[in-house]
C-alpha cells in the first residue's frame, strides 16, 4: 500500500491517496452506496471503533463477499493522514462486506442467472457464486453409504436407497429412502450421478413445479446440498443455481444451534422461511432450518444440524 511519504515523493494528490486502500476497487465498481440501515451502520461502526481502540494491533475483517481488510500495525497510523485513509478503507470495505453497496451497473451478470438490469442491495448471488468455486475444489470421494451425522443420530443411505439409523448406538433400518426432488425429477443415488451439473439447466429444473408442489426450489436445492451424496461439480452447480432464485437473501455471519460460525442465506415464501448456514471454507451445509411464518404452525422451526457428512463403507 502507498504510504503518506510515498505520496509526497511521487506527487500523488490527496484524493488518489485517500482512495488507495483495500476495498476501493469494490466501491468504484459498485458505483453507488445506499444509506446504511441502523443495523448495518452499527456493524460498520463497531468495526471502526475496534480498530481505533486497538490502534497498535493488526485488525482484520472479512465479509460474506470474501473482501478482507488487514489493518497494518502502528506504522500505518504514524500520521493523521495515514489514520484517516486507513479508517476510510475499513469503513468502505465493511460497507461492502455487510452488503450495503448497491451494484447499479446495468447488465451485471452472474453465472447461470441471466442479466440483472435492476440494482441489487445484497450480495447473495456473489456469495453463492464464491461458494460454488469452493465446492468445485473439493475432492471426489466414494463409498457404499452416505452418512449424515446430526445432533439426533446418524443416518446411512445405501446405493440402493435403503436407509438405516444409528441412535444411541442402536442400528435400525427404516426401509427405502424417499427419492431426492429436483423440479419434476425424482432422483435416486444413480440419478444424482447422471444429473446435469450446468447451473442454468439446474435452475430451470428448480423453477419447474415439482411433485408435490409444496416443495420450494430453495428447499429442493438445500436438501440436495445437505442430505445427498452430490459430487463436487453438482454441488457447485446447485449453489450457482440457487443464486438465480428470485428472493434469495444473504443474512451474513451467524452461528448455528451448536455454536459453529458460518454464513447464512435465506429464502422467504408466503408462509415460511428457509435458511441454510454454510461453512465458507468448505462449502459444507452446517444447518438447514425451516420456519413457519403464518398459518397454524406459525413460529415452529425445524432444524437439521449436520455435524459431519460423507461416504463410508460400513454402518456404525
Amino acid at each position: 500500500m502507498t504510504t503518506y511519504d510515498d505520496t509526497e515523493a511521487n506527487g500523488m494528490n490527496e484524493r488518489g491517496a485517500i482512495l488507495d486502500f483495500p476495498g476501493a476497487d469494490e466501491l468504484a465498481t459498485a458505483g453507488h452506496v445506499e444509506p446504511l440501515s441502523e443495523r448495518a451502520l452499527a456493524r460498520v461502526l463497531a468495526e471502526v471503533e475496534a480498530a481505533v481502540a486497538t490502534e497498535g494491533v493488526a485488525a482484520t475483517t472479512k465479509g460474506a463477499t470474501g473482501v478482507v481488510v488487514a489493518m497494518p500495525e502502528r506504522r500505518l497510523f504514524g500520521r493523521q493522514f495515514g489514520r484517516r485513509r486507513a479508517l476510510i478503507g475499513l469503513l468502505t470495505t465493511a460497507a461492502v462486506a455487510t452488503g450495503v453497496v448497491t451494484y447499479a451497473n446495468s447488465g451485471t451478470t452472474s453465472a447461470g442467472t441471466g442479466t440483472h438490469s435492476e440494482a441489487r442491495a445484497n450480495t447473495a448471488s456473489v456469495f453463492l457464486d464464491d461458494i460454488s468455486t469452493v465446492a468445485a475444489s473439493q475432492s471426489v470421494a466414494t463409498g457404499k453409504y452416505w452418512r449424515d451425522r446430526t445432533t439426533v443420530g446418524d443416518s446411512y443411505i445405501s446405493q440402493s436407497m435403503v436407509q438405516s439409523f444409528v441412535i444411541n448406538g442402536k442400528v435400525s433400518t427404516k426401509g427405502k429412502h424417499p427419492d431426492w426432488q429436483l423440479g419434476p425429477k425424482d432422483l435416486d443415488w444413480k440419478g444424482l450421478d447422471q444429473l446435469t451439473t450446468d447451473p442454468a439447466k439446474l435452475l430451470a429444473l428448480l423453477q419447474t413445479p415439482p411433485r408435490p408442489k409444496s416443495i420450494s426450489p430453495f428447499d429442493q436445492a438445500a436438501s440436495l446440498l445437505t442430505e445427498s451424496p452430490a459430487g463436487p461439480k453438482l454441488r457447485a452447480g446447485l449453489f450457482k443455481a440457487m443464486s438465480g432464485l428470485k428472493g434469495v437473501k444473504l443474512v451474513g455471519q451467524v452461528k448455528d444451534s451448536t455454536g459453529r460460525g458460518g454464513t447464512a442465506v435465506e429464502f422467504a415464501e408466503a408462509k415460511s422461511v428457509g435458511r441454510v448456514i454454510v461453512d465458507p471454507k468448505t462449502s459444507a451445509i452446517l444447518e438447514y432450518t425451516f420456519t413457519w411464518t403464518a398459518g397454524p404452525s406459525k413460529g415452529k422451526v425445524t432444524y437439521h444440524t449436520v455435524l459431519s457428512a460423507g461416504f463410508t463403507d460400513k454402518i456404525g
